[in-house]
This record gives C-alpha cells, sequence and structure tokens, in this order.
C-alpha cells in the first residue's frame, strides 16, 4: 500500500468531506486515513488504482485535488 496526501479546494462544509470520502470510497484498493476540509490522506494499492484516479475522481465530483 501507498500513502497518497492531496490538498482539495473547494471543501467548505461537513457535506463536500462527505462527497470526498464516498467518492474516494467507490474506488478499488483504496482507505482513507484522514478526510477533513481541504486534505486527505490515502492509502491505495497501486495494483488496483493510481494517484491520478484517484484525483481525477475528486475532480468529477467538483473539487480540485492535488498532491501535497
Amino acid at each position: 500500500m501507498e500513502t497518497l496526501q492531496l490538498n482539495i479546494e473547494g471543501m467548505g462544509s461537513a457535506h463536500c468531506v462527505m462527497i470526498v470520502k464516498n467518492t474516494i470510497s467507490k474506488l478499488p484498493g483504496t482507505e482513507i486515513l484522514t478526510i477533513e476540509v481541504g486534505k486527505s490522506q490515502i492509502k491505495y494499492d497501486k495494483g488496483k488504482t493510481s494517484p491520478d484516479q484517484i484525483i481525477g475522481a475528486i475532480e468529477k465530483a467538483g473539487y480540485n485535488a492535488k498532491r501535497a
């Protein structure tokens, strides 16, 4: 398992946190270590998903994500 730290722009409330959490949880091989407004730390199985896929899913949900 690899660890990915992200800064996520556009999150302003607990509702936004829940949306991003649900988005990440749907990806295979991911485990959310921490998530709060503006940032997240995720463990992922590089054989099942990639940082680009995780970032892409978050952006598709309407937020801007970048590696921290």
